[in-house]
């Protein structure tokens, strides 16, 4: 007969101690993590264990479990995925019992010996052979929760076209005319801005003179390049620009001199500079100054004297607000 080692438990504090039944795990490699998890189940169950090295497939079982004294036997071949129960004669008088158990190989190892643990308790109960007080395991501590802050939110897409719109003043001549602005702004890159506006005077600027008096309205269209050094939540802007100023005179004139009604039309170059403070990503207020000249510059004659001119230079300033698009 093949010799057979009984190695004992491989935790003798955990899985030997109490006064349950004695159950003998059987395998050729005993430190396997399936004999291990086997081995605790069993133990948690109220069984007191002990793993033997089983030396041959010969072994006879049954006189293992005699010589043992234990209740149950459990026989572990992992290579054939099977198991062999023997159950001793403790729960009445006859031979001792043989059943075979397969292991399912879709399962991972430590879930076959927790259903072979079950399976093996259920077993024994039915047959009589009742399990000690299970083992109580130590009671979890309720773990500390934590309010982590929320992750911040993803960066708002940059918004490569944004419409403006301000209201300021003009000089250059004729006084200080209140103005209106509207203007599309697009970015091909972040740093750089192309730009067509559009200005107007709500009220014309007057001029007087002895003999006639003439009301002035200025409208102005054009382009502007702007390039922006900062770009933070406070954004500054530089750029040039060119566009056509429109001057419509309408003069009243007393006899013997006739008013009459003109308009002309004169391109003019500007450079622009100004500041925008970002409310939120798709809003800014935006205060703007610039400076430009009139090529030729614009003049008002009454009874061909020369009584007012405008645009060489002329400025001004505006604030508004800008509304990004998309």
């Amino acid at each position: 007969m093949a010799c057979l080692g009984l190695l004992g438990s491989l935790s003798n504090d955990a899985w030997a101690e109490g006064d349950g039944p004695l159950v003998v795990v059987v395998t050729s490699n005993p430190e396997a993590p399936f004999v291990r998890r086997l081995a605790a189940e069993l133990s948690l169950f109220g069984y007191r264990v002990e793993v033997a090295a089983r030396a041959s497939a010969d072994t006879d079982l049954a006189e293992l479990l005699t010589r043992s004294g234990g209740a149950a036997l459990i026989a572990v071949d992992q290579g054939h995925q099977t198991a062999e129960v023997v159950v001793g004669d403790a729960a009445g008088a006859g031979p001792a019992r043989h059943e075979r158990e397969r292991l399912d190989p879709r399962r991972r190892a430590d879930t076959n010996a927790a259903v072979l643990a079950e399976r093996f308790r259920a077993r024994l109960t039915e047959l009589g052979i009742v399990p000690g007080e299970a083992s109580t395991l130590p009671v979890a501590e309720e773990p500390v929760r934590v309010r982590l802050p929320a992750p911040p939110p993803p960066p708002e897409v940059e918004r490569r076209l944004w419409l403006a719109a301000a209201m300021g003043v003009t000089s250059g001549g004729l006084g200080a005319v209140p103005e209106a602005q509207l203007a599309l702004r697009a970015f091909p890159v972040r740093w750089l801005s192309t730009s067509a506006f559009g200005r107007w005077t709500p009220w014309a600027a007057e001029v007087k003179a002895r003999q006639a008096q003439a009301d002035v309205r200025l409208l102005t269209g054009g382009v502007l390049i702007d390039v922006y050094p900062l770009r933070r939540r406070l954004v500054v802007n530089v750029g040039l620009g060119a566009m056509l100023v429109s001057a419509s005179m309408v003069g009243q004139a007393s006899a013997p001199w006739g008013g009459q009604h003109d308009s002309v039309l004169v391109p003019a170059t500007l450079f622009e500079t100004g500041a925008a403070w970002r409310v939120s990503p798709r809003v800014s207020a935006e205060l703007q100054a610039f400076v430009g000249a009139c090529a030729p510059r614009l003049g008002v004659r009454f009874a061909g004297q020369s009584v007012a001119h405008y645009g060489q230079p002329f400025l001004g300033a505006s604030l508004g607000f800008g509304f990004g698009l998309f």
